[in-house]
């Protein structure tokens, strides 16, 4: 059985009104983990992610750079965090 991971993450750039959380969202369904991503105000986006290691990362690599108008030139794991059984779905906040 695969590792899984959770991990706090910050994501640095043109992250703010640009569409990069409904990015991250359908990165995370596509990847099949879990978690929640919300604006942070100091301009930072704020992503809380579980799910196999190999995935979680995967998922790490896509929303990073540049998509559309949103461009996250800094993508990093801020904490590692026990796994939590309840995380089961991925949400915008």
């Amino acid at each position: 059985m695969d590792d899984v991971a959770h991990w706090h993450c910050l994501a640095h750039g043109q992250v703010q009104g640009v569409n990069y959380r409904e990015r991250v969202a359908l990165s995370a369904r596509q990847h099949r983990v879990a978690g929640s991503v919300a604006n942070r105000p100091n301009g930072t986006v704020f992503m809380d992610v579980q799910g196999p290691i190999e995935a979680v990362e995967a998922f790490l690599r896509d929303v990073s750079g540049p998509r559309g108008l949103s461009h996250a030139h800094a993508v990093r794991r801020v904490a590692a965090v026990p796994v939590s059984p309840h995380l089961v779905e991925f949400e915008i906040h």
